[in-house]
């Protein structure tokens, strides 16, 4: 059966939680590699500057990757403006563009604002590196990526930013090689979204003592067994050396899968309207109330259990 096409809208502003799982059994840790990480990360980058999206949180692990962008809404470009970037789309010999029709322009126009052709672009082209240069065959991930909407770019931001840290690889969420947190630790984020904007207040300063703060607090609370925290002490000395006043303690550090699997994270008014429309529409027919993720008032729309929905 012909898998139906994911209900990501294009035309509107949208934050995206993405997920990319690799395929393979236990012990095959593929991004552990120290040049598949960063080869995969040079990647996201292009691609995530090619498209109309602005990175917020990145996170490479050894056997998934999670990445959190900020779309912009649609709206049709220049002529001028799409040939400047399909010939960054095609900086080789291989020009389709020359050969292109105002029907396929427009289609260009809008795969520039569309989630799912970016993850196509940075999971295709990963996936023929690494073969090329393993001298393999077949596909690298397995099947689809996950998407999950959210209505709160920081926490989800947060709960990417900490993932090393509760699984276990890293003391620290900046230690952990080619993630965004360990680029804006190091000054190296141009790319990623200001965090002035994450948290809307103009100095970069503020925004930046924030965020340290506030994300070395989220890693304190208790998690289920098995998850790693981050010490009280370090978030208290994180706070010094922040010399700011004290801010709400972390939140939560537990791997919970409403922020990786949830079709919509939002308020529960935002999460049962959306629940109702689908309902509405046929497409959905999971029972039951958003589910509360236990911080900042968010809630998630669980997954269809079968195969019946596919967004």
């Amino acid at each position: 059966m012909a898998r139906q096409a994911r209900r990501i809208e294009i035309d509107k502003e949208g934050f995206y939680h993405l997920r990319g799982q690799v395929a393979g059994g236990p012990g095959f840790l593929p991004l552990r590699d120290r040049e598949a990480r960063r080869r995969l990360t040079e990647i996201v980058r292009h691609y995530t500057e090619l498209f109309f999206c602005e990175t917020a949180a990145y996170e490479p692990m050894d056997t998934h990757y999670h990445l959190t962008v900020q779309f912009e809404a649609f709206h049709p470009l220049s002529r001028e403006a799409l040939r400047a970037h399909a010939e960054r789309f095609y900086p080789g010999r291989y020009r389709p563009y020359k050969r292109w029709n105002d029907s396929q322009w427009e289609r260009f126009n809008r795969r520039l604002f569309n989630v799912s052709e970016l993850m196509r672009n940075v999971q295709a082209e990963f996936t023929r590196w690494y073969n090329t240069r393993h001298q393999r065959k077949g596909s690298f991930w397995a099947g689809r990526f996950q998407s999950t909407e959210s209505e709160n770019l920081l926490e989800t931001v947060f709960y990417v930013d900490l993932n090393a840290v509760r699984a276990g690889l890293t003391d620290r969420p900046e230690k952990w090689p080619d993630s965004s947190c360990r680029m804006r630790k190091r000054g190296d984020d141009g790319w990623l979204m200001p965090l002035e904007r994450l948290f809307h207040i103009p100095s970069r300063r503020e925004a930046e003592r924030l965020y340290w703060i506030h994300l070395y607090w989220r890693g304190t609370r208790p998690s289920k067994t098995g998850d790693r925290l981050l010490p009280v002490a370090l978030a208290q000395q994180m706070e010094r050396e922040m010399s700011g006043r004290r801010v709400p303690r972390g939140c939560y550090l537990e791997r919970h899968d409403g922020f990786s699997r949830g079709l919509l994270l939002g308020s529960r008014e935002t999460v049962a309207r959306r629940r109702d429309a689908l309902r509405a529409e046929g497409v959905y027919r999971t029972h039951g109330e958003p589910v509360p993720l236990g911080v900042a008032n968010l809630y998630a729309l669980r997954p269809q259990r079968s195969n019946y929905l596919r967004i």
